[in-house]
């Protein structure tokens, strides 16, 4: 009965690719299992983690990518392999953050969302995330890696608000439907 979702940042040569991966836990708690950070891969190879990482996920329901930029191609075929109810393009825009934003914060401090890499550069790009104009979000500016020195633009952060919003928004689970036998018209008016 494992539950799981991934949400993906696509990074080529100047940012990272980040994938989260969520296991959700019969009490609702994401935990989060491994973080896979991704600097200068070609997009082929890309690709075939990708795929290898969602084949591989237990009970995958929903995966939620970054569809801006050169990640829209991704997004767009991982849509296309594993379906619309499964994959969403996610561009996220102002209004995307204002709604999504909130609740991984909430899920941080309220212990719904547990088992963060205890990384320094992975918690500083959650520390990134900033309130401009009102709206929780990852400002423009980068910030140097201290672990292999490449720039950072809060990659992790973005990857994990789209694992939560996959699991929050996306196939919420199997859907039992029952129905009862059909009516016959002759039986209803039976009596009249």
């Amino acid at each position: 009965d494992a539950r799981s979702f991934l949400g993906r940042d696509f990074g080529r040569s100047g940012d990272l690719s980040v994938d989260y991966p969520l296991l959700q836990e019969k009490n609702l708690v994401r935990r989060v299992p491994f973080v896979l950070e991704l600097r200068n891969v070609p997009f082929r190879q890309q690709e075939q983690i990708t795929w290898y990482l969602m084949d591989g996920l237990p009970g995958l329901l929903g995966a939620a990518f970054d569809a801006r930029g050169n990640g829209a191609y991704l997004a767009e075929y991982a849509m296309q392999r594993y379906g619309s109810g499964r994959v969403q393009q996610v561009m996220p825009t102002e209004g995307w953050y204002r709604e999504h934003m909130p609740p991984v914060k909430a899920a941080l401090e309220d212990g719904n969302l547990v088992d963060l890499p205890k990384d320094e550069d992975t918690l500083d790009d959650l520390r990134a995330v900033q309130v401009v104009n009102g709206v929780p979000r990852v400002p423009e500016q980068r910030s140097k890696a201290k672990a292999d020195g490449g720039k950072r633009h809060g990659d992790s952060a973005i990857a994990l608000a789209l694992a939560y919003f996959a699991s929050r928004e996306i196939n919420k689970g199997p859907v039992k439907a029952s129905s009862r036998r059909r009516r016959q018209a002759a039986r209803m008016l039976e009596g009249f």
